[in-house]
């Protein structure tokens, strides 16, 4: 398993793909959080600058962009091999599909720690470079703690259903288009629209888990319960993912 890991995590070094997603994420990251603080971009934004929390809501939100990317890499982990042919080698060193499967999604949840890690640098020291200039109360309170503990659990669970996805839905333009629609799209109408039932998707469940129901405007699950129905996702499509793979013709 060492082995498989480590090639695993080389192939995400060594492409392309993964720095330039890394890059696009980064750039969206600081944007959200140019909006998100107030009198920055936005005159009239909901936040307060006196609210003790505006730190850890404002470096939250900002996770919202490397969320997708984690879910992107992990689909990517995957389509990849099917696009490109190198599935069939893939298996030829490691017959058991399980293992490969596993051994993507523990390289996705290790990449997610330097990811949000990063992530993190950045957005925290944008936020709080923003919030000064603003004269606005930075304030490492509770919240902020538990949004970045948060943060590095939400990060590696999107990775790893990420790559179950890409397992299930080889095509690899299917499943992009499917994740991105229903991450950035689907979920997002739901929360706004219909929040009681908005609020038990993953999205919204990771959100709860980072505790930023004040930069949604409605009451989302609590954190212990917003951490159970991530995990239940998460195991949702592991399961499913690992029951399809061994029985998939990958000609």
């Amino acid at each position: 398993m060492r082995t498989l890991l480590a090639a695993e995590l080389l192939k995400l070094r060594s492409t392309r793909a993964t720095a330039l997603l890394a890059l696009a994420t980064l750039l969206l990251a600081v944007l959200t959080v140019a909006t998100s603080v107030p009198g920055v971009i936005d005159e009239n934004a909901s936040l307060s600058l006196d609210d003790p929390d505006l730190l850890a809501i404002v470096v939250g939100t900002g996770f919202g962009a490397p969320l997708v990317l984690m879910s992107l890499l992990g689909v990517l982990a995957f389509t990849q091999e099917f696009r490109y042919g190198t599935i069939t080698s893939t298996y030829l060193g490691e017959p058991r599909r399980t293992r490969v499967l596993v051994a993507k999604g523990l390289s996705l949840a290790l990449a997610s720690v330097v990811i949000t890690t990063v992530t993190l640098a950045v957005t925290l020291t944008l936020t709080i470079t923003l919030i000064r200039s603003q004269d606005g109360n930075v304030t490492f309170a509770a919240q902020f703690w538990q949004t970045v503990a948060g943060g590095f659990v939400v990060m590696a669970v999107y990775g790893v259903i990420g790559v179950a996805i890409g397992a299930l839905v080889p095509n690899q333009i299917a499943a992009i288009v499917g994740v991105v629609i229903w991450m950035t799209v689907v979920e997002q109408m739901f929360i706004e629209i219909l929040p009681e039932a908005g609020r038990w998707l993953p999205f919204a469940a990771a959100s709860s888990l980072m505790e930023l129901s004040a930069s949604y405007g409605v009451q989302l699950l609590s954190v212990a319960m917003g951490g159970l129905v991530l995990l239940g996702y998460t195991a949702s499509f592991v399961l499913l993912a690992l029951r399809v793979t061994p029985r998939r013709d990958v000609l």
